[in-house]
């Protein structure tokens, strides 16, 4: 967003840096944040779990809102028979790309400028970090992963790597595994002669290192909801992508 509008908005985060968006829950503050904005844009596909309501809310009291995930080509799974969307969009440069044009528009209506050539520069900054993440990735010659929970689908699919299965078995972190998931989980990950545990903070710690001790492989700590130490999006993206080649090769 601050690439695209640069000073001509005040863009303001709802969910801060660090905090699990699956289990944010907003403040007085955050409420009027929301209702106060001349637009929202939102990730979509049931990320904001705890901020639907009160977006729905503002959406009916005027506040427009741009949702990315239908701006993009999603990745669809099925649970218990129905077909989800997995809201982790961001895990893949290239996914998000394609919003762009789109967003850009829906920002010139509210503020009045031309945006054209700071979406294409937008454009070209995604390509080039695609590029970058394909390069380190390509180093890899099997990336078959375990993930702390369902959130790596995108970035697998578009770098090449197999996700075998999750400690959580879900899209959200609030979610928990059962025993027989658990033991499920592990036969696949001997079967597919994985050589390290990909977990996320919002990984239950206990389960992570059981499995690491089970089946004596590594734990690599994947930060693919945070910023780390000031870091840009380009920057997230290759440290995910240094951090599963450094740990594969």
């Amino acid at each position: 967003m601050s690439l695209l509008v640069g000073e001509t908005a005040k863009v303001q985060v709802i969910i801060p840096n660090g905090v699990d968006p699956h289990e944010f829950e907003p403040s007085a503050k955050n409420v009027e944040t929301i209702n106060g904005a001349t637009l929202i844009v939102s990730n979509g596909a049931g990320l904001e779990e705890h901020l639907v309501r009160i977006i729905d809310q503002a959406k009916r009291n005027g506040v427009p809102e741009f949702v990315v995930a239908d701006h993009v080509t999603t990745r669809r799974i099925t649970r218990d028979g129905a077909e989800i969307v997995d809201p982790h969009i961001w895990l893949d440069p290239l996914t998000i790309l394609q919003a762009i044009p789109d967003l850009a528009v829906e920002l010139e209506a509210f503020l009045h400028i031309d945006l054209a050539t700071r979406a294409v520069e937008v454009e070209n900054m995604l390509a080039a970090l695609n590029s970058e993440a394909t390069d380190i990735m390509s180093e890899v010659k099997n990336c078959t992963l375990v993930t702390g929970h369902d959130e790596m689908g995108y970035f697998a699919a578009r770098y090449g790597c197999t996700v075998v299965g999750a400690i959580i078995p879900s899209l959200s972190t609030s979610a928990e595994a059962t025993a027989g998931q658990f033991a499920e989980l592990k036969r696949l990950a001997s079967e597919s002669d994985v050589h390290a545990i990909f977990a996320d903070h919002g990984a239950p710690t206990h389960v992570a290192d059981q499995l690491v001790r089970e089946l004596n492989v590594q734990l690599v700590v994947l930060t693919t909801h945070v910023l780390e130490n000031g870091d840009n999006y380009s920057e997230f993206i290759l440290r995910i992508a240094h951090n599963i080649a450094n740990s594969l090769d």
